[in-house]
């Protein structure tokens, strides 16, 4: 159905990849793998997280309370950028 990989020393992360299957997209999954993400972060000392997001998953970052703060070069397609969105975890 789909991963998250939470990455970074403490207290600053990364969200270094978050994959939904295609089918599953729309049905809470990927909720609940923001959801989690930001629950195994806190316990381990993370108080931010960074998101290079797809610009089609912008709009969910922000509805799981992470916010634009700047722009990136892609990893993957060159010439390409991507917004870099970031999310505080709350004590």
């Amino acid at each position: 159905m789909g991963f998250t990989t939470l990455e970074g020393d403490p207290p600053q992360g990364v969200l270094g990849m978050m994959f939904v299957d295609p089918d599953a997209i729309g049905k809470g999954v990927g909720r609940l793998l923001f959801q989690h993400a930001v629950a195994t972060a806190r316990p381990l000392g993370f108080t931010q997280f960074t998101i290079d997001a797809d610009p089609h998953a912008e709009p969910f970052y922000e509805a799981m309370g992470a916010v634009p703060v700047g722009v990136v070069p892609s990893g993957s397609i060159p010439g390409r950028t991507l917004t870099q969105l970031l999310r505080s975890i709350p004590g």
